[in-house]
């Protein structure tokens, strides 16, 4: 699994939130997505054997939303396999 938060750029309200959620998760290897509105960003965890970040760029390009940046993470370690594969 592995997670990205991407900072997007014309999420204005609920309307931009549950339309970009409905679209990532019609992709297939998408498992889970965080929206905050506050902060513009959607956290996206996804099967990178099913999809990849270019998929969901494109996705979320074709919905009419641009990815302004993406969140480094403070490791490469999503947590879920508990620190084994740091």
């Amino acid at each position: 699994m592995q997670t990205e938060t991407m900072k997007l750029k014309g999420m204005t309200g609920e309307a931009c939130a549950e339309k970009i959620n409905d679209a990532l998760l019609n992709i297939k290897g998408v498992n889970d997505i965080i929206i905050s509105l506050a902060g513009s960003k959607a956290t996206v965890q996804f099967d990178e054997e099913l999809t990849s970040l270019q998929e969901l760029q494109t996705t979320l390009t074709r919905a009419g939303y641009s990815i302004e940046a993406l969140e480094k993470k403070a490791s490469g370690c999503c947590g879920g396999c508990g620190g084994a594969h740091a």
